[in-house]
């Protein structure tokens, strides 16, 4: 009997060991080029899980009182305390934000909820959200509009509806002519220039846009990274799987992510190393960088372009944040960055459901240089 519940112990003490590497390849997993590893990006993406797995087991040793493991357990998570703060941010409000900030908001739209019209009477939620919102500045990605159209939203009326003075749009490659599909910036400050970024991609894209805000010059970029192309028969499947798991549904679900999400990967790492040499050279003193990574904040996509500059909702924010809200897809890719002389403050995710993803918006006060 002794020398069965020994066995029995040595195997729970090795699947522990193997989670504790798994953590530390996953929280750091960001580093390496999907590129070069094309596996190691699924450690970074399931990275709450197996922190949760060795949570588990660390309450295991707490419990039988096994403390060489206890200590051993300690040492992994404070070598990992970096990527868990950037994940689980925990932070309290700014009760008075600085009157001299501005507010930055960000959002994937899906086309404004598939060009829901815009009216007085009968307002588009997107739009009317964003209009209570009251930002400075904000980036919409899957902007979309028609040109005329009585039945769907057109570009006058988006205008229109949030009087904002100053707006620049970048069409993606594959937009009808009748039909405008982009990235686009509106802001209350001057737009001096608008420079799209060469990436190559159906439905993505990036660009800059170089701000006046109150007479200090701001680089602006709109993020929208090549999506991963999952179709909404595969994330049906992906929720039936969440409600009632089983070992076939596991097979069909691991295949699909991998087929689905390892040629995307590589095609973000190209655009992330792109988006990273662009903010090297810009020349103006100030960057914010928003948008929709369609990457984790442990991801070699985020890693790369968050290089030099800090994560608002990391620093200001609290919890997950989750931003995608369909088919359990539960995950902050959506991001608001800025250089080391913006300070951030009270990073928020509304909770809108009108779009696949939810908006996220800060306060940014702008140092003197």
């Amino acid at each position: 009997m002794k020398q069965f519940k020994k066995f029995i112990w040595n195997i729970v003490t090795i699947l522990s060991c193997i989670g504790l590497i798994a953590l530390l390849v996953s929280a750091f997993s960001d580093r390496v080029s999907p590129l070069n590893y094309p596996y190691i990006p699924f450690f970074g993406l399931f990275f709450p899980f197996i922190l949760a797995y060795n949570a588990a087991f660390f309450v295991l040793w707490i419990l039988f009182r096994k403390w060489t493991q206890v200590v051993l357990s300690l040492v992994v998570f404070v070598a990992c305390i970096g990527p868990v703060r950037h994940y689980f941010p925990i932070h309290s409000r700014t009760k008075e934000v600085p009157e001299n900030c501005i507010k930055v908001l960000t959002y994937n739209v899906m086309r404004f909820n598939h060009l829901k019209k815009h009216t007085r009477n009968n307002p588009n939620p997107i739009i009317q959200y964003v209009i209570n919102q009251n930002p400075d500045i904000v980036c919409f990605q899957e902007h979309g509009t028609v040109l005329k159209d009585k039945k769907h939203l057109t570009e006058k009326d988006l205008i229109e509806a949030l009087k904002m003075p100053y707006h620049e749009m970048i069409r993606i490659e594959h937009s009808p002519s009748d039909h405008f599909y982009g990235i686009s910036v509106f802001s209350k400050f001057p737009i001096l220039s608008v420079e799209k970024f060469p990436i190559e991609s159906s439905y993505n894209g990036a660009a800059l846009f170089e701000l006046d805000i109150n007479g200090k010059k701001v680089s602006l970029i709109n993020v929208h990274l090549e999506s991963n192309k999952i179709t909404s028969d595969e994330r049906s499947g992906y929720y039936k799987f969440t409600m009632e798991p089983n070992t076939q549904k596991l097979e069909a679900f691991t295949h699909m992510m991998f087929q689905r999400l390892t040629p995307a990967y590589k095609i973000r790492a190209k655009q992330a190393e792109l988006i990273n040499a662009e903010i090297k050279k810009s020349k103006n003193p100030y960057t914010i960088v928003c948008g929709d990574f369609n990457d984790t904040p442990i991801s070699y996509a985020r890693y790369k372009i968050n290089e030099n500059l800090s994560d608002a909702f990391s620093d200001t924010g609290s919890g997950m944040g989750i931003t995608f809200n369909q088919h359990r897809f539960l995950f902050r890719i959506d991001y608001i960055f800025h250089s080391k002389n913006i300070k951030a403050y009270n990073c928020t995710v509304g909770k809108l459901r009108d779009s696949d993803h939810y908006p996220v918006w800060t306060y940014l006060e702008l140092s003197d240089n």
